[in-house]
């Protein structure tokens, strides 16, 4: 049996003794909790934008951004908040240590969707929010900017993809070569589609003018 087996055994045994979860499995709750709040909400609020643009339901897109800056703080900021203070609690109360690769990835991945969203969607979100109430959802300048944030939301769900990844596989030593394989697939896929959706970012004429 490896370390981490017998230090996990001696967790989950000492919580059946006690009749009740241990800590660490709380932690692992909460743990769990938190991605699901944070890369639930990113990737269905991408989806959905993503759809209503390519429909050219502007009004709808208009309001989908409204909805998700309601819910910005709860979501965005409690998800991402709760899913590292509770996996820097699972490091220092599990069989893990800081050097370990899958918690450098994890934590290397969190800092960088804090910062790509810190310069890029959130001066983007602002502008667009204020273009879209100054002109309305069909201004041709609107839907190109919210086309440009549209796609750069691919390279940060990328990157919580590939923390995630790092989360489930725990890759260490010569296992972690089928991992960065597919870190490198999931990274250069977002980079391909990233780069042609800022190519299409370019207002498209609308279906009532198509059909008149």
């Amino acid at each position: 049996m490896s370390e981490f087996s017998r230090g996990l055994h001696r967790i989950r045994t000492r919580a059946c003794y006690q009749g009740w979860i241990s800590r660490y499995e709380l932690l692992v709750f909460l743990h769990v909790f938190g991605s699901i709040v944070w890369i639930g909400v990113g990737m269905t609020g991408h989806a959905l934008l993503v759809w209503s643009d390519r429909r050219d339901q502007h009004e709808f897109a208009a309001t989908l951004s409204m909805a998700i800056k309601w819910i910005e703080l709860p979501a965005l900021v409690f998800g991402p908040l709760l899913l590292v203070v509770t996996g820097v609690a699972l490091v220092l109360d599990g069989p893990w240590g800081f050097g370990d690769t899958w918690v450098l990835v994890g934590l290397g991945g969190y800092a960088a969707a804090l910062v790509f969203g810190g310069v890029f969607q959130a001066p983007g979100t602002k502008r667009v929010n204020a273009l879209l109430a100054e002109r309305g959802p069909d201004d041709p300048e609107v839907i190109a900017l919210g086309r440009r944030l549209n796609a750069l939301m691919w390279p940060e769900l990328a990157i919580l993809l590939v923390v995630l990844l790092a989360m489930t596989t725990k890759p260490t030593g010569s296992g972690s070569v089928g991992f960065w394989s597919l870190v490198f697939a999931i990274l250069a896929s977002a980079g391909v589609v990233t780069a042609r959706a800022l190519r299409e970012a370019e207002p498209r004429p609308l279906l009532a003018s198509r059909s008149s």
